[in-house]
């Protein structure tokens, strides 16, 4: 196992060289893009400049040759003294264009382009020590596994369990959808007590020492709501209930807030329903945006993006950080953040 962990330690080396060969290539074509985009901004203000300028000699050609040919029509002899006066006050009021004209054009006869740089990308290229993050994972190895039957009595359907989390004593809640039904088991999977709850449950988290919420979303009845429960002396108790106008599937808490996935959003509310905001949205396809998790600080948010095998890294404004795509990720459905920051992702296929 050993030589086995330290011959796929080698083989990251050459997929990371790999990564900082592509993170250059997209640096270069960036920067091409932007030398492309400068330049033809200043070809732009080149050509506009001209055009004026000469739009500017070509009126002052204009004006001066015809002021020559008055010039010429008054010193012509064979012109009366009526002729003349008609002429003179021609070239007065053609004078009077010219000074016009060259006052208007007199302070802006010098046009120049400038050119500043943005040193502001110099230094923070100057700012990094390296490329990215170099970082020892635990990667950990499922060494065993339990199964568990978690049906009870009054089940009429299959169970499907949508949703789960682990109470701070160590309980298990279980959202079961078909059965519609929320159920309390023990560390060693014995049951509690079970809730009855709208169609359809889907995803729980917990969101106290003795409280949790849990997802009801019903598109046929158009019912998307967040049910909070109780849980105390093997009861399990409903207190209140959040109403969404957009449905809420994936459920995940942190630092008072609640994060609320909906096959394409993510919102985020406290946890009286109020101040809600769309983080995030991907709307090209149905299930591309399916549960959440939030890392330990509250600066990180890991939602499974189903349609197209991804995680999807996000910062706690919705700003995507970084997607992973790797072949073990086959339709990705919930995903977990443990205490310690480790990311758990379950795939369906």
């Amino acid at each position: 196992m050993r030589q086995e962990n330290i011959q796929s330690i080698s083989q990251s080396g050459d997929t990371f060289m790999t990564q900082i060969q592509t993170l250059r290539q997209q640096v270069t074509e960036i920067f091409d893009r932007l030398e492309k985009k400068t330049i033809l901004e200043i070809d732009s203000r080149k050509t506009s400049l001209e055009t004026k300028i000469n739009g500017d000699v070509d009126k002052m050609a204009e004006v001066n040759e015809n002021l020559q040919k008055l010039l010429d029509e008054i010193k012509d002899e064979g012109k009366s003294d009526v002729e003349s006066y008609i002429g003179l006050n021609k070239c007065d009021s053609m004078i009077g264009m010219a000074y016009d004209l060259v006052e208007i054009e007199t302070p802006k006869d010098h046009y120049a382009i400038t050119f500043q740089p943005y040193t502001g990308i110099l230094d923070y290229l100057s700012s990094l020590e390296t490329l990215g993050d170099v970082t020892v994972v635990h990667v950990f190895r499922v060494e065993s596994s339990q199964q568990h039957n978690v049906r009870v009595a009054g089940d009429g359907g299959k169970c499907f369990i949508e949703g789960a989390c682990a109470l701070p004593g160590g309980e298990y809640l279980l959202a079961d959808g078909p059965n519609k039904r929320l159920k309390l088991f023990t560390q060693d999977f014995k049951l509690i007590t079970s809730l009855d709850v709208p169609k359809y449950p889907y995803d729980v988290c917990c969101t106290g020492e003795h409280d949790a919420a849990l997802t009801i979303n019903n598109d046929g009845e158009d019912r998307h709501e967040i049910l909070f429960v109780q849980i105390q002396a093997g009861k399990i108790k409903k207190t209140r209930t959040i109403k969404l106008r957009h449905r809420c599937v994936g459920l995940a808490h942190h630092g008072g807030q609640l994060y609320v996935t909906g096959y394409n959003t993510l919102h985020v509310f406290d946890l009286k329903g109020d101040h809600g905001r769309q983080l995030y949205s991907d709307h090209t396809r149905r299930y591309t945006v399916s549960r959440c998790g939030v890392s330990p600080d509250g600066s990180r948010i890991y939602i499974t993006n189903r349609n197209h095998d991804q995680l999807i890294t996000l910062n706690k404004d919705g700003t995507k950080l970084s997607t992973l795509t790797h072949p073990g990720l086959r339709d990705p459905r919930s995903v977990h953040v443990s205490s310690l920051g480790h990311v758990f992702i379950c795939c369906y296929d």
